[in-house]
């Protein structure tokens, strides 16, 4: 299930080009919590849990997953990497 994660960490640093060209793929929810809050989605045929509290790994992005809910990727990096050190 980390091969989710690695695959969406490499789509968002293929740049925002990318993003916006690809269509997302169409995920199907397949089951909800008691508040109705989709818990898992069907993606290809392929079930995923989706991320939320407490649940960060091995998981999909609600947002990715088509949801109106999650964290909203950034479509660039607002500053200087880590690596180059601050001056």
């Amino acid at each position: 299930m980390k091969t989710i994660a690695a695959l969406l960490a490499a789509a968002a640093l293929a740049g925002p080009a990318l993003a916006q060209d690809e269509p997302r793929p169409k995920a199907e929810v397949v089951e909800r919590d008691a508040d109705g809050r989709a818990t898992k989605v069907s993606v290809d045929g392929k079930v995923y849990e989706v991320c939320r509290d407490g649940k960060t790994d091995g998981c999909i992005n609600p947002r990715d997953a088509g949801l109106d809910f999650g964290s909203v990727p950034l479509d660039h990096w607002p500053g200087k990497p880590a690596s180059e050190g601050r001056k």
